[in-house]
């Protein structure tokens, strides 16, 4: 089959500009495209769009729990200073913290974007899947045990 991967996601948002803020201020995306009124083409490094971000009405529906779709967008970092430097961007941002897991073959940090789209960060793990087994781990992950990375002021 001549599938490789997922190319990227798209998210509707009622706000544009909160989206704008989340996505490039929180998470430090960059602008492919961008207008008010359609919506905005984000990637982090030099592939065209990672994701798209649509305009629904003022009045759409929040994402639910217990709804049919999308469950979460999953981020890939290089390793684990890097979550926890978002875990605690967030903090300082006031970016709601949903929590974190352990899921053997990833260390995730779990966030809800304005809009209520849940968003993982994570870095993966040496677990050997194709030997152990994946899918369903669940166990704690202590993001605040992980080593707080040191800022340059240079």
């Amino acid at each position: 089959m001549g599938i490789q991967r997922v190319g990227h996601v798209v998210l509707k948002v009622r706000d544009i500009e909160k989206a704008k803020w989340f996505y490039v201020d929180v998470l430090g995306m960059k602008i492919g495209k961008y207008d008010a009124e359609r919506g905005m083409f984000l990637r982090f490094g030099d592939y065209h769009h990672d994701i798209a971000i649509f305009k629904a009405p003022a009045d759409a529906e929040l994402p639910k729990e217990d709804q049919v779709g999308l469950v979460h967008v999953a981020l890939v970092t290089d390793g684990e200073a890097t979550v926890r430097a978002m875990y605690d961007r967030c903090k300082a941002m006031g970016v709601e913290i949903v929590g974190t897991n352990d899921h053997a073959i990833t260390h995730s940090l779990y966030i809800k974007d304005p809009e209520g789209n849940t968003i993982e960060i994570y870095a993966e793990t040496d677990y050997n899947w194709r030997e152990e087994g994946m899918g369903f781990i669940s166990r704690a992950f202590d993001i605040e045990a992980v080593p707080s990375p040191v800022t340059s002021n240079a």
